[in-house]
């Protein structure tokens, strides 16, 4: 062990200081930024440390610029005083998301877990999930990796209730997927779907990958990396789109192409600041928000086409 603590990888973050309410978006924006994970702790009553990990051992231009202009845009201006890059040693950082991530509950029918407790070979001593915690739900394998794709955020919560009150059936897309999740959980859901993912982040599609394996659904959902502008010329009766808002209005062309009469978009990823301006772009499309729902910062929604 010790021959190799001089070659221990580290991985480029950034630190911030925020109030605890910021936390969500505050971590919600580091990882749109390209973070692949948010570490949180306490600083005081009123103060909170966001420490945003980044794949590689530097942090591009490119992305410290994306970051501070990210920060100002969102009202983020005193966190942004804060702003400063740091390493994180990598056995350090998986250490710390051991502890943080265990098996819990969303809505009436999933259950998160990471890839650890999974029973599998090769992985003979996982821990066991409590029997009372997963009775009656579907449980759902992640590699943590992406922490917005985990589960954890309020948006991939909301989409996850959602597909409870809106059932999938038929076919469906989901659009910007992430970690999969969602594409996996309209799969348990509906066995009989026919199931298209999409990710214009090469790495996303891989972590995607990964946990279709670890959910044994690879092979049954069709991934690929790219945007709706692949997919003209199909048609779907649901979408699956936790992405910003701006990016929701961006594609809402496409989505009325592919989007069959009386189908449904589920969108999350909206800051509930911002949802008149959702509201006010689909009154060019035949469509109309059927639900709703604010939780913190952010507001999801159920639209349907006419």
């Amino acid at each position: 062990m010790s021959g190799n603590a001089s070659q221990q990888r580290t991985w480029a973050a950034v630190e911030i200081e925020a109030k605890p309410d910021q936390e969500d978006l505050a971590s919600w924006l580091l990882m749109q930024c390209g973070a692949h994970g948010c570490e949180v702790e306490p600083k005081g009553a009123s103060t909170i440390r966001i420490t945003a990990t980044f794949e590689g051992d530097s942090i591009s231009d490119a992305d410290w610029e994306k970051i501070k202009s990210s920060l100002e845009e969102y009202c983020l201006g005193e966190s942004l005083k804060t702003l400063k890059r740091k390493d994180v040693p990598e056995e350090d950082w998986l250490a710390k998301w051991k502890e943080g991530f265990e098996p819990f509950r969303v809505g009436t029918k999933f259950l998160i877990c990471p890839s650890w407790y999974q029973q599998r070979q090769g992985n003979e001593k996982a821990p066991e999930i409590d029997a009372e915690l997963r009775e009656g739900r579907f449980l759902i394998y992640i590699e943590p990796g992406m922490a917005f794709g985990t589960g954890l955020h309020a948006t991939t919560q909301f989409c996850l209730r959602a597909l409870e009150s809106v059932p999938p059936k038929g076919k469906i897309l989901d659009v910007g997927t992430g970690s999969g999740i969602l594409a996996i959980a309209s799969l348990m859901l509906e066995p009989g779907s026919e199931i298209a993912a999409c990710d214009i982040d090469p790495v996303a599609v891989d972590f995607a990958r990964t946990d279709f394996e670890l959910n044994g659904v690879d092979g049954r959902i069709e991934l690929f990396e790219g945007s709706t502008d692949k997919m003209i010329g199909r048609r779907f009766d649901m979408l699956l789109s936790n992405l910003t808002c701006e990016d929701i209005i961006a594609l809402l062309p496409d989505y009325n192409k592919l989007l069959n009469p009386e189908g449904f978009i589920i969108g999350a990823g909206v800051l509930a600041e911002k949802l008149p301006l959702l509201e006010q772009a689909i009154v060019n499309y035949p469509l109309r928000i059927v639900q709703s729902e604010m939780v913190g910062q952010w507001a999801g929604v159920v639209i349907q086409k006419a």
